[in-house]
């Protein structure tokens, strides 16, 4: 069920607020990072053309954020060649 996943998460977050005594405008930055870091990745998913078939894909080199948060390191040249 999704509601049960979405409480562990958030009990989760919460674990680590207490662990690290964070405050509540603390937390709140913590949980704005933790959704511009999932934005991004969304972002370079859709640059790499993770939905097949998808026309809304980038070109790679148009993206200057790609492999910042864990994505993929390298940028695959759009002509298949290696550099």
């Amino acid at each position: 069920m999704p509601g049960d996943d979405l409480k562990k998460r958030m009990n989760e977050f919460l674990e680590i607020k207490d662990k690290y005594n964070l405050d509540n405008e603390k937390f709140l930055l913590f949980m704005s990072l933790i959704n511009l870091i999932g934005i991004v990745n969304l972002l370079e998913m859709r640059a790499e053309g993770g939905v097949q078939g998808s026309s809304t894909s980038r070109s790679q080199d148009m993206v200057p954020f790609l492999g910042m948060f864990g994505g993929h390191k390298g940028r695959v040249p759009t002509d298949g060649t290696q550099k």
